[in-house]
């Protein structure tokens, strides 16, 4: 729905990528991981993997640990392999005046849905429309009242 990396509203997948970096008798090891567009999985799979592959070797632990993180990237990229593409002209999702007034007309509706334990993306599926308003946007707006509340429970 939204892609926790870039922000876009696109289709997205829950992923992750590993990046092993061998340095004799160290190691460096980092992860990334979330629900990421087709773009951002593109990029993050070939950054990390382009890395290990040539970097991961250079120490006897990193020596047996490189081919490993190397399949798991590559798991991980078919994984995503039928996401479907970033539409063209997908943006950040933007809330202004007239888009809060409209989601504040079904506010009850959204909050009884998640409370009944409807997942946020099914919910701003079927509440967009009703508000004139992008899926992505609900969740910017479920996201907003939740910062709401965190803010005035201070």
């Amino acid at each position: 729905m939204i892609c926790q990396s870039c922000g876009l509203e696109a289709p997205t997948r829950k992923v992750f990528f590993m990046q092993h970096i061998g340095a004799v008798v160290l190691f460096f090891h980092k992860r990334i991981g979330g629900q990421f567009c087709r773009n951002c999985v593109n990029k993050y799979f070939a950054e990390f993997t382009l890395k290990t592959f040539f970097l991961g070797w250079w120490g006897v632990i990193s020596f047996f640990a490189t081919p490993i993180v190397l399949i798991v990237n590559i798991v991980n990229y078919f994984r995503a392999w039928t996401l479907a593409p970033v539409p063209p002209g997908a943006t950040v999702p933007q809330l202004d005046d007239a888009v809060v007034g409209r989601l504040q007309t079904v506010t009850s509706e959204l909050i009884d849905r998640l409370n009944k334990g409807e997942t946020l993306d099914a919910v701003a599926v079927a509440i967009g429309p009703k508000a004139r308003a992008t899926p992505g946007q609900v969740v910017r707006y479920v996201q907003a009242l939740i910062a709401q509340q965190k803010a005035a429970k201070k």
